[in-house]
């Protein structure tokens, strides 16, 4: 058998900035002028003004917008109106947003540059960085997709003020995580100063935002394919994603990861992996902010589906991330699921 190897080096830097500020919304929109914009029908409604004579396909946003049929209409829009492997797509919302528009840039043309500017806490903090992007498919959360760096992300703190308290509690779960996983004394500081973070105090944002972002920075930084220290993003996610799904995704996102962190450090605590501390501690702070930590399963068939159809899942287990002492995160490969159907009784 004859064999030809192709040999190749990655030798595009694909590194980017965030720029984070307050009130530079219209600046932004002006540095991407040239683009094609897809915006969360909410925030084009309260920027409506801002968005006239540009290119634009507005998202009504929900969970069920994370689809092929959506995916296709993005493709459609940026083909009827022109968009060469020159173009740019200009992201304007929330996680969905972003996941979904991340994933058309991708895809059209076989790769366009985009840019990240993320409206939420959530995607502030998460899913704008790292270029994870993608849709759900037949039931299944973000398993169709790619990796796919922005060309920058732009982080408007003044965005915040237009979320109802849901959502910027949606946010508040991935930004616990960080601590939990990374930094013990950004988890403290999460408690000392609960009521400015509440009252979205712009300087206590900015503070809280560009730490997340610093942190995961260094974690994309070093595995930006999640094949190692990358998987400890997922802390929270395994059991989290299943609620998801299992409530009809009546459960929120942040909501679902919240109660999913409890839940997985309780699992490990009675596996031996997790100190009784670190579930105190996090149980604590997660009161602290109202969150719900336990949750009731609604239908065990979809649940423990759901389970198995993880991205972390392989024929020997699952994989489930562990906040064994806060500050410092880890993974467990080859979990059994009849463990897990214990736990949950």
């Amino acid at each position: 058998m004859r064999r030809i190897r192709v040999e190749l080096e990655k030798r595009i830097d694909e590194s980017y900035d965030i720029h984070l500020s307050a009130d530079f919304i219209e600046e932004m929109l002006t540095r991407c002028d040239d683009g094609f914009f897809l915006a969360d029908s909410a925030v084009y409604a309260f920027y409506e003004e801002l968005f006239q004579g540009r290119k634009t396909f507005v998202l009504e946003t929900s969970e069920k917008s994370k689809s092929m049929e959506s995916f296709i209409k993005v493709l459609e829009f940026l083909h009827d109106n022109g968009c060469r492997r020159d173009g740019k797509l200009i992201a304007v919302g929330g996680g969905i947003t972003g996941d979904l528009g991340g994933f058309a840039a991708a895809s059209y043309m076989r790769g366009i540059d985009y840019v990240q500017v993320p409206t939420t806490l959530l995607s502030m903090v998460d899913s704008s960085v790292g270029g994870k992007t993608g849709i759900n498919f037949l039931s299944s959360k973000n398993n169709v997709g790619a990796f796919h760096q922005p060309q920058a992300v732009y982080i408007d703190t003044d965005f915040l003020r237009t979320l109802d308290d849901e959502e910027y509690l949606n946010g508040l779960a991935e930004v616990i995580k960080y601590g939990a996983l990374f930094s013990a004394v950004f988890f403290d500081m999460l408690l000392e100063k609960r009521d400015a973070v509440l009252e979205r105090k712009a300087d206590v944002l900015l503070e809280i935002i560009s730490e997340c972002c610093r942190m995961k920075a260094e974690v994309v930084k070093e595995d930006e394919k999640e094949q190692g220290v990358r998987k400890l993003l997922n802390f929270g996610h395994t059991f989290g994603h299943a609620i998801e799904t299992d409530s009809g995704f009546a459960v929120k996102h942040g909501f679902a990861v919240a109660a999913g962190m409890y839940l997985e450090n309780l699992f490990g605590l009675r596996q031996g992996y997790c100190s009784e501390e670190s579930v105190n501690r996090l149980g604590e702070v997660l009161d602290a902010y109202g969150f719900e930590k336990e949750y009731k399963i609604k239908d065990t068939d979809v649940f423990f589906s759901a389970l198995s159809a993880d991205k972390k899942a392989d024929k020997k287990g699952l994989t489930i991330v562990f906040a064994p002492e806060i500050g410092k995160g880890e993974w467990i490969s080859g979990i059994k699921p009849g463990l897990i159907k214990d736990f949950f009784g």
